[in-house]
């Protein structure tokens, strides 16, 4: 019985030769697509608050782009990145 349901998508290497899918991480889930056409596909967000994206142009084509993030959890993430940069330096003793 196939069910209904929208991915969680995470980009990884397939094969010896390193062919790149987005494969689907849900437990019971076989689906996986070829990046080349991934453009477009719905994907729950990594960080956990149940949001689905869909896949950019811009994030398929990014490499670094392996666990896509909603807009809402990736400006939280970059606002605690920006604050943990700006902290003071500890010194050693």
């Amino acid at each position: 019985m196939k069910k209904n349901h929208v991915h969680k998508y995470e980009r990884t290497k397939l094969g010896n030769k390193g062919y790149e899918i987005y494969k689907c991480r849900l437990p019971d889930c076989p689906h996986y697509v070829p990046v080349a056409v991934a453009t477009g596909r719905l994907s729950l967000c990594w960080a956990g608050c149940g949001n689905a994206v869909m896949l950019t142009t811009e994030m398929v084509d990014h490499d670094k782009v392996w666990r896509p993030f909603c807009d809402s959890c990736r400006k939280s993430r970059a606002a605690r990145r920006k604050a943990m940069q700006e902290l003071p330096k500890e010194e050693s003793a």
